[in-house]
């Protein structure tokens, strides 16, 4: 599912709704190079709290992003806790930027998700803290050639 319509949530007396969804998410290029989540997507908790014509949108899980190691390029997987609030008036997200995740109560999960995502990747992705990169000489693995590697 990459698309969402509002209009599906069952609101109860207390005017909230939760559903459970699964979002697909295509692959993305961070800095050029090309991350993906793992199972092509992520569960996300998303709940809505009405007051008249407004909504209030939160998303939470946690996106496994696969792609390359930022220091020695093998592979690196983390878990990123995802977390997301949108505003809705009237079918229409209360945007700050050209690009609004709800238009005529259809909200686009991927995108909302996709940008919750990059927002909360740490500013390097590596495949483990203690990753030693590569050597800026010959481009030998630091992790694998060991302590005695010199030039």
């Amino acid at each position: 599912m990459r698309r969402f319509n509002l209009r599906s949530l069952s609101f109860g007396e207390r005017n909230e709704a939760e559903r459970r969804l699964f979002c697909d998410v295509e692959p993305f290029l961070l800095g050029g190079v090309e991350y993906e989540l793992a199972d092509a997507g992520v569960d996300i908790e998303l709940r809505a709290s009405r007051v008249g014509g407004r909504l209030t949108l939160h998303g939470v899980g946690v996106a496994v992003v696969k792609g390359p190691c930022q220091r020695c390029l093998g592979e690196a997987s983390l878990d990123v806790p995802v977390a997301c609030v949108e505003y809705v008036t009237d079918g229409e997200s209360v945007a700050r930027d050209d690009e609004p995740y709800v238009q005529g109560y259809v909200l686009d999960l991927e995108h909302w998700l996709r940008d919750a995502v990059a927002e909360a990747l740490p500013p390097q992705i590596v495949c483990r803290p203690q990753c030693r990169g590569l050597c800026p000489v010959c481009g030998a693995d630091l992790n694998e050639v060991g302590d005695g590697h010199g030039h």
